[in-house]
């Protein structure tokens, strides 16, 4: 079948963008690393819509919980109990184990001033971390831009493992790519010729191997496309040769998680990853919905640490997880809860210094029904980018915060 060079470049032009801005050798490029030389890798993982706190993080010995919730609150034989005042919710058993072994760590009352509840501006405000302004970066891709925005070769900064690209990794001197799909993310052939593939991909590298290279950016491109083509098979083949003896639940987060496992394992040394799951804005018929989706955060985030075990990298990473705000603590009519304020974070690690940190916000002394935050999300930040990243928090941040030990 003829081939014309539009059809080819034209089905490679994202991939050449991506060439253009890393290269093959970027996927693989060395590892950020902490002050004692080791490996840091950070996973964020946000559950859009606004988690209920109070029924994953369950404060069962406070019978305030009890009184405003009579449809929707979780029975105190039901609730796997972390110390005598709190417990987790009943799907949560993978995270429970976590936290018995002291890899998992719980920073009670999260939230910032003025809150908002907003689903769009306050996940901007925890994407940012920019409660009073409009931010046009995220503390992350500050973050990049400190870290890799002066280097002449970029290497991968970053990973969005979902379509739409977070504003915490908008920076000004990185682009930070969404790899939703290996499938998609490789160099696509005429599907009507599958057979044909490696032929295709080597019309396609002749093609741009025979660029007149006199011609205006002609030589950037030739490169950019070969780079990129190599650098989309390569991660494609890390995640073919993936073997392993964990399974990971069904479902968006489950294949995401094992999509970050597969990349981490196969040598691709960004030090952020980012994932979410949708579905927690339980305006109605809570109790059943949000079971189920933190059996799918619980299960997913056991298998991410089993499997990072197995394969001896289970030091290397952190994983955060946090939500756009809290639910209030009155349960309403629906026998749901509406939009809130603070929450609780959960930090997942080998490295991580388990247990409950914080000072859980108060059920009766509300500010118009929701809860007062105790510990601002920034301390939190603040902590992962000293600690665990080794960056200087107060320049992506803006100021000083408090450092948590959790680790």
């Amino acid at each position: 079948m003829p081939v014309s060079r539009r059809k080819f470049i034209q089905g490679g032009l994202g991939l050449s963008a991506l060439g253009l801005i890393y290269g093959v050798e970027g996927l693989f490029a060395e590892p950020v690393r902490a002050a004692d030389g080791k490996k840091r890798q950070l996973v964020l993982i946000q559950l859009s819509g606004g988690n209920d706190g109070l029924n994953t993080v369950i404060p069962f010995a406070n019978g305030a919980y009890y009184d405003a919730r009579p449809e929707i609150a979780i029975a105190q034989k039901d609730i796997l109990k972390l110390n005598d005042q709190v417990g987790l919710h009943p799907s949560m058993t993978g995270m429970h184990e976590l936290y018995k072994e002291g890899h998992l760590a719980i920073i009670e009352g999260a939230g910032y001033p003025g809150a908002n509840r907003s689903h769009f501006r306050s996940i901007e405000i925890w994407q940012t971390a920019e409660p009073e302004r409009i931010a046009d970066t995220g503390w992350l891709g500050r973050y990049l831009d400190l870290a890799y925005g002066e280097k002449q070769r970029v290497p991968l900064p970053a990973v969005n493992v979902d379509p739409m690209l977070p504003k915490s990794l908008f920076a000004r001197k990185i682009v930070v790519p969404s790899v939703h799909n290996i499938y998609e993310f490789r160099f696509r052939t005429d599907p009507q010729f599958r057979k044909d593939r490696e032929k295709q991909i080597a019309t396609f590298e002749d093609i741009y191997r025979s660029f007149d290279s006199k011609r205006p950016h002609a030589e950037l491109l030739q490169k950019a496309g070969l780079e990129a083509n190599h650098a989309s098979e390569h991660l494609f083949k890390i995640v073919k040769a993936y073997k392993g003896n964990v399974k990971y639940p069904a479902g968006k987060l489950g294949d995401g998680l094992k999509f970050i496992s597969q990349m981490i394992l196969g040598g691709v040394s960004a030090p952020v990853f980012t994932v979410s799951l949708d579905g927690f804005d339980t305006h109605a018929n809570q109790k059943r919905a949000q079971a189920n989706l933190l059996k799918q955060l619980s299960d997913g985030l056991a298998a991410f640490q089993n499997d990072l075990k197995e394969h001896g990298l289970e030091q290397d990473v952190l994983t955060l997880v946090f939500s756009e705000f809290g639910r209030r603590v009155q349960e309403n009519s629906g026998k749901g809860t509406d939009h809130g304020t603070a929450e609780p974070l959960i930090i997942v690690g080998s490295q991580v210094k388990g247990g409950m940190y914080g000072e859980a916000a108060s059920l009766t002394s509300l500010d118009n029904g929701d809860l007062k935050y105790t510990v601002d999300f920034r301390t939190v930040y603040a902590t992962i980018l000293e600690r665990w990243l080794a960056a200087d928090s107060a320049e992506i941040l803006g100021k000083h915060f408090e450092i948590l030990p959790f680790v």
